[in-house]
């Protein structure tokens, strides 16, 4: 890319250019009159005998894409520029750079002086790909230039929601009072204390529905048969016996 400085009498401004593509041989053409109405035909330019042979360079300035047209065997400025402008409500690039209907190697290009009148050219390159090259330069600018005025679009919408939203009064309101100070400690437990309830052993309550092993025999204890008593029956027994 290069940069140019312009000047006037009041301030100095700074253009930047980036020269995207330079093809160093194309050929000019007069551009009869249309008479079709699906378009031009190169054809009818008289492809044997060019105008001019000519050097182009496609140079991107801001927001417009300028084809500069070199004669070849002159070492000067541009014979003539092609403006390509490419910012919101700018013509169609097709209206600029017009593909003819029977090739794809020939355009026909609206050139301006710098009072902006117009004037037709038909330009045509030897292969394919150079041709391709030149219009895909052409339209990968204009898609450029698409995506850095959305972008710049959608920073502004921001910008004015920012704006737009209400400001929060977050002062706070009345007098405050503020205390400084350390909050009461817990009191500490002592060592023997600690030990104490460390060491001791849990105490377990009894299974529900379980008795204690000293109500269990006494019940069995009571259930067994006195041997007093039943030696007693067994003397009265005999007594009763008959001698």
């Amino acid at each position: 890319a290069t940069t140019t400085m312009k000047s006037d009498e009041q301030a100095s401004e700074q253009v930047f250019e980036q020269r995207l593509l330079t093809i160093p041989e194309s050929f000019l053409y007069r551009v009869p009159p249309l008479k079709h109405t699906s378009g031009h035909r190169a054809e009818d330019w008289g492809l044997a005998n060019p105008t001019m042979t000519a050097r182009l360079e496609l140079v991107g300035v801001d927001e417009v894409l300028e084809i500069r047209i070199f004669d070849t065997k002159e070492e000067s400025g541009p014979v003539a520029i092609c403006p390509v402008r490419c910012g919101k409500g700018s013509p169609a690039i097709d209206t600029v750079v017009d593909p003819v209907v029977d090739s794809s190697r020939y355009f026909v290009l609206r050139c301006e002086d710098e009072r902006r009148r117009h004037a037709y050219v038909g330009v045509g390159f030897r292969e394919r790909e150079v041709a391709y090259d030149f219009k895909a330069t052409i339209f990968d600018f204009g898609r450029s230039v698409g995506r850095q005025q959305t972008a710049i679009e959608a920073v502004k919408r921001r910008e004015e929601a920012v704006d737009d939203e209400p400001q929060v009064d977050l002062a706070l309101k009345g007098p405050i009072k503020i205390t400084l100070g350390s909050a009461p400690r817990p009191a500490k437990e002592s060592t023997s204390d600690r030990a104490a309830t460390q060491l001791a052993p849990p105490k377990l309550a009894p299974p529900p529905g379980n008795r204690p092993p000293q109500a269990a025999a006494a019940d069995q204890s009571s259930a067994v048969p006195d041997d007093d008593d039943d030696d007693d029956d067994f003397g009265d027994f005999e007594s009763a016996a008959p001698p």
